[in-house]
């Protein structure tokens, strides 16, 4: 997590875990057989095409709301 300091506030903010994609082995295409051939080459639908999947840690995020709007509030 990425710490986040102004004036009046400071939190932390979550950042996204990466993990490449299974489905494309990080290339961004994959290679399927078609009604147009075999091995045509298609874009990775799982990672559209960039080759890892990004997402964030919940407990991060829930805590970075919590942080947000109930310690943070203005007073």
């Amino acid at each position: 997590m990425v710490s986040y300091e102004n004036e009046k506030h400071s939190m932390k903010i979550p950042m996204k875990q990466t993990k490449i994609c299974d489905n494309c082995n990080g290339n961004g295409y994959i290679r399927i057989d078609t009604v147009d051939g075999p091995k045509q080459v298609k874009q990775c639908w799982v990672c559209e095409s960039e080759g890892e999947l990004k997402k964030y840690v919940q407990k991060d995020v829930d805590n970075f709301i919590y942080e947000f709007y109930f310690n943070n509030r203005v007073q």
